[in-house]
């Protein structure tokens, strides 16, 4: 039996930080508005959200159920909250991420000057992800996902500079169009379906495929859902806030974006892939697609950039890539098992075949999950070590951080860490992950040629050769500008004697509280990587996103050898290539005399291939409006041309009995008759009589009053025609859908 807290626990969850956003704004009010105690509030938040997580899943561990519990009213559709181990895992893993950058803004945010404003912004935007992750239809992710879009463009625009406000103004372009394409998918969703929650929608997807009717309607309701997830997600091509938002938001909301908020991103790009669009491997091909070229775009540019913050965001952006790559073999293999052997699933069949096909559908998904949670981990640490030299240093110019890290343990061995661990390092978290995402797109290309051509698939084996080099060659280049950030902190020297002198002096670059945040990050990268089959396993097998499979077809990790040859000569490639494309892009191409005696590292992207600067403004502030603009101006003249043409037909004047010289009858009554009362007026009072012309100076008022309703009219005209048309396409398109 669940008492009513163990069932209201989610909605808490979710509500709790909205809460603390309320008291944090009553005391910034009426209290003294001191930045510790603030800080200390935020700690406490933190840690409360991080208990209620744990509370959940110590629940759901111990088989107490955790029913959906619903909030009606909210949109006309209601609130639902759903609780899975997926769910709960990264509920858990939310609240953790809020809790170490609380502790990490103590120090950060001490000289902030709007460290208020960014505590009530924070606390909103933790109740959203929350709300995000424990979800229980779509209209409730949508919901909550516009709250933290809104909510975290404050982030962006925090330092509110000139180029803060440009980075927020593109992140907010992108979020907004992001929404509104998510939100005309939810239409489409709702009108095919009848339903919004995901459970339902499993079923009833399913049940319109099997029926052979058609689901066109459902990969276009998928398409615009997937711009605006994977826009938060960071993929490309809808990756172009990214830079420039990293750079600008503050180190603390930075690690959040990318290790927590990104992955919002994909919880919805997964629940799209699992739910509405089961085994349909068309769509698992294009994930794959967009992930293999997110991936190395973020890796090339990671490489090129001479920006340390801005190669964390660029990485952020490859690691994406990864697990949408494993997304994308979820479908493919879903798709596999149903034309090869529909009734395989749940069937507990257990021949050799079989155990292949299952095994390579348990390494993507189990991939998929565990890269999600290594990347936030790692991330946490290598933001919250970039923002603690922002501290120092003033900047994020690899020539400016050059040689920071020397004689600094602490900071030596967590970088070391979180950087061999994203590189994927044998021993650590990162190779565990990837391993397993490796060894589901080898085993599926080994797959597609034992089948030959015999079955209709949407995948060859030419591309998932073509796949696995290329993520080989993703993971390459990840060891290649890891390799360059630990280069310049903690090999190299700067090139003023002075200002390495001063690096080495500073014994005391970091409090204990900040220590402590980034250590407990740091701590489970060597764990799950020496222990991949007692702490991978089980995690990657209790957060399992479901795709039907059986119970017993589950229990095949303890066959994976992640230290065989087989497994680390995947590693092996990714070091080789990492080795060739650090020291031949960043040795040779990079490093450029700054002075006579001195290198220094320069940014050797092509200018011209910046997409946001060159597509997407170009696109939205010039041509967009260009092109509407002419659009507007046809229409006015057109309206303007129905109206000259309905005055002289339908609506022509009719001849006045006695035409007027000017005005009309009622002016010219009305100034005569004034006119005839002073004649009158002036001969009782036997004054000298003026003529004063009333009828005239009425019918100039008269054409006064006329011009002025006459502009009101013409510049409300075409909005009200626009209104007109926008209303009229709305009722047609509710009238071809119901």
């Amino acid at each position: 039996m669940v008492s009513m807290m163990e069932m209201r626990e989610t909605f808490t969850a979710v509500l709790y930080p909205f809460l603390m956003c309320a008291i944090v704004g009553l005391l910034s009010k009426v209290k003294s508005k001191e930045k510790k105690t603030f800080a200390l509030i935020m700690i406490l938040a933190g840690a409360l959200e991080l208990a209620m997580a744990l509370y959940l899943l110590s629940c759901d561990l111990r088989g107490i159920e955790i029913r959906v519990f619903e909030v009606s009213g909210v949109g006309g559709l209601g609130l639902h909250f759903l609780y899975t181990g997926f769910r709960g895992i990264f509920a858990v893993l939310t609240a953790l991420a809020w809790f170490v950058t609380a502790l990490f803004s103590y120090e950060y945010m001490k000289n902030d000057t709007n460290v208020i404003r960014y505590d009530l912004y924070n606390l909103l935007t933790l109740g959203a992800t929350m709300g995000i992750f424990y979800a229980g239809d779509l209209f409730t992710l949508f919901f909550f996902f516009e709250i933290m879009s809104f909510t975290s463009f404050m982030w962006v625009a925090h330092r509110q500079t000139r180029e803060a406000f440009y980075a927020a103004g593109t992140y907010l372009g992108i979020a907004v169009a992001g929404g509104m394409s998510i939100l005309m998918g939810l239409f489409i969703v709702y009108d095919r379906l009848g339903t919004l929650a995901f459970d339902a929608m499993y079923g009833r997807a399913v049940e319109l495929m099997m029926s052979g009717a058609d689901t066109t309607w459902l990969f276009v309701a998928a398409g615009c859902m997937f711009v605006g997830f994977g826009a938060k997600a960071s993929a490309f091509p809808v990756h172009v806030w990214l830079p420039d938002s990293y750079t600008e938001a503050p180190a603390p909301a930075t690690a959040l974006l990318s290790a927590v908020l990104s992955k919002t991103g994909i919880f919805g790009i997964l629940l799209i892939t699992l739910d509405m669009l089961p085994m349909q491997g068309s769509w698992g091909a294009f994930i794959l697609i967009v992930g293999v070229v997110t991936m190395v775009v973020g890796g090339v540019r990671g490489v090129m950039s001479a920006n340390f913050k801005t190669t964390l965001a660029y990485s952020s952006m490859s690691q994406i890539g990864f697990i949408l790559t494993g997304v994308g073999m979820q479908s493919l293999y879903a798709e596999y098992l149903m034309v090869l052997s529909g009734d395989l699933i749940g069937s507990g069949s257990e021949t050799a075949a079989e155990f292949a096909k299952t095994f390579g559908m348990n390494m993507a998904t189990d991939g998929t999950c565990l890269h999600m949670l290594n990347h936030a981990l790692i991330k946490l640490v290598l933001f919250m070590i970039a923002g603690l030299i922002f501290m120092h240093v003033g900047s994020y110019d690899l020539n400016q951080v050059r040689g920071f890290g020397r004689r600094k343990p602490f900071l030596f061995v967590t970088f070391l860490l979180a950087a061999a661990g994203v590189g994927g390092i044998p021993l650590l978290n990162g190779y565990v992950s990837k391993t397993l995402l490796h060894e589901s797109i080898a085993e599926y290309g080994e797959l597609l040629a034992a089948a030959g051509s015999s079955l209709a698939l949407s995948a060859t084996p030419a591309m998932i050769k073509a796949v696995e080099a290329l993520f080989l060659f993703s993971g390459g280049l990840t060891i290649a500008y890891m390799t360059k950030l630990f280069v310049v902190l903690f090999v190299e020297k700067n090139g003023d004697k002075k200002v390495q002198e001063a690096y080495d002096a500073k014994s005391e670059y970091a409090s204990l509280m900040t220590k402590a945040a980034i250590g407990v990050c740091a701590l489970p990268i060597p764990l799950i990587g020496l222990l991949p089959n007692l702490v991978a396993e089980p995690v990657a097998a209790y957060g399992l996103v479901r795709f039907g499979l059986s119970e017993q077809l589950r229990h095949q990790q303890e066959y994976i050898h992640f230290f065989s040859l087989k497994n680390l000569s995947g590693a092996l490639i990714s070091i080789t290539v990492g080795a060739a494309v650090y020291f031949v892009v960043v040795r040779f191409m990079m490093l450029r005399g700054l002075s006579s005696n001195q290198k220094g590292y320069r940014d050797i992207f092509p200018s011209w291939l910046n997409m946001e600067k060159y597509v997407y403004r170009v696109v939205l502030y010039t041509a967009v409006p260009f092109v509407l603009g002419i659009i507007s101006r046809i229409l006015d003249s057109f309206v303007d041309i129905l109206v000259v043409l309905l005055r002289k037909t339908v609506y022509s004047d009719r001849p006045l009995p006695h035409e007027l010289s000017e005005g009309n009858r009622v002016t010219h009554c009305i100034g005569m008759s004034i006119e005839r009362v002073r004649l009158l007026y002036y001969a009782v009072m036997r004054k000298e009589y003026t003529p004063k012309n009333y009828a005239h100076k009425l019918a100039m008022k008269k054409i006064d009053i006329f011009e002025n309703f006459r502009i009101i009219e013409r510049s409300l005209s075409f909005g009200l025609f626009m209104f007109c048309v926008g209303l009229g396409l709305t009722m047609i398109y509710l009238l071809m859908v119901n």
